[in-house]
């Protein structure tokens, strides 16, 4: 008794007008993956791969908040990307990879510092194929470019950018605005390895919409990058229409130019059972032609955390060996790629 009188004595020994909490959170993604016609040193072959990480990346975190009075709060996110399949840390082997800030959060919005997604890869996944489905990478390996060897990333996979300033702004009557500033924190030079990026949303009712614009200085070894980004979503009922379109240019050489466009459809049958579709189509200047995908899924509910789902998609590439998946995936040995997903998510 006497040790539990103690105990609530410590915990209310705080200023009164302070109360914090944090929050633990994770994501576990594992299954198998078919790939045919992936090309080895003797010709072609299938790949049947275990695979974490596929449909979202495997990760735990925490998040907290402490009122510190008249509305004001401090906030951070620490969270950490890892392979269930492995054990071993994501991210290059950070310990924090995934995301890692902290900052201010009141009635005028939210200011935040450190390690984060820009707001390309924070919002416009609620209007692309890979996050309104299970499919995840096997939904961004077109838009990311893989089998161009990512040069062109339209980086709404999610992309970090580190020694960042990122200000989103309350919304007012549907809109909000955000802006995000990332150092390069290279001497004599405040140009060098930074990024900006702008954002304008709009959420109100059924509809939700989204406007970016994303600089990125020496985002390849000899190129700046500059990206813009247009989403929309519409719920119907038990159905929700997504469509997405990024254009991404380098400065240098012969200026690479990739512009995506999306769409898709999900739709819930019942409660645990979603059934969901969606299309892309990409085009490249230089020469290098276009390239499209189909992608279909279902998703099953066991419960709100835990699903299993099953995902098909058929890649066809004009320029290179189709890629129909993204990080894991492997170049075909023809024109043509189809891969196959069957896995279980919780997330706690």
């Amino acid at each position: 008794m006497k040790i539990r009188l103690l105990a609530a004595l410590l915990l209310c020994s705080g200023p009164a007008f302070a109360q914090s909490s944090v929050t633990l959170y994770g994501l576990m993604d594992a299954g198998i993956t078919y790939t045919n016609n992936v090309a080895t040193s003797t010709g072609h072959g299938a790949s049947v791969q275990f695979i974490s990480g596929s449909s979202q990346g495997d990760r735990w975190g925490m998040r907290g908040a402490e009122d510190l009075g008249g509305g004001l709060q401090a906030v951070f996110v620490l969270e950490n990307g890892y392979d269930l399949g492995t054990g071993q840390l994501g991210q290059g082997g950070l310990m924090f990879g995934r995301q890692a800030f902290v900052g201010l959060s009141s009635s005028w919005g939210t200011l935040t510092l450190g390690r984060q997604y820009d707001f390309i890869g924070d919002i416009f996944p609620a209007y692309a194929i890979g996050a309104n489905t299970p499919a995840g990478l096997l939904a961004w390996s077109l838009p990311a470019y893989a089998a161009g060897g990512y040069t062109l990333d339209n980086r709404v996979w999610g992309d970090e950018v580190n020694n960042s300033v990122k200000y989103l702004s309350p919304t007012i009557a549907g809109f909000s605005f955000g802006a995000m500033y990332g150092f390069g924190n290279v001497a004599g030079s405040m140009g060098t390895d930074s990024s900006s990026n702008f954002v304008l949303n709009y959420n109100q009712g059924p509809l939700s919409a989204s406007l970016a614009y994303m600089s990125i200085h020496n985002a390849t070894a000899s190129a700046n990058s500059t990206e813009y980004a247009g989403g929309g979503a519409y719920n119907i009922g038990k159905a929700r229409i997504f469509a997405l379109v990024t254009d991404v240019q380098l400065s240098s050489g012969t200026k690479p130019r990739a512009t995506t466009y999306e769409g898709g459809l999900s739709y819930a049958i019942v409660p645990a059972l979603s059934l969901a579709g969606g299309f892309q189509y990409q085009h490249r200047n230089n020469d290098l032609g276009s390239a499209n995908q189909l992608v279909l899924s279902a998703d099953y509910f066991l419960s709100k955390r835990t699903d299993v789902y099953l995902v098909g998609t058929l890649a066809h590439d004009h320029a290179f060996g189709a890629q129909a998946q993204a990080a894991y995936g492997s170049p075909s040995s023809t024109d043509v790629q189809t891969a196959v997903r069957v896995a279980i998510r919780h997330k706690f």
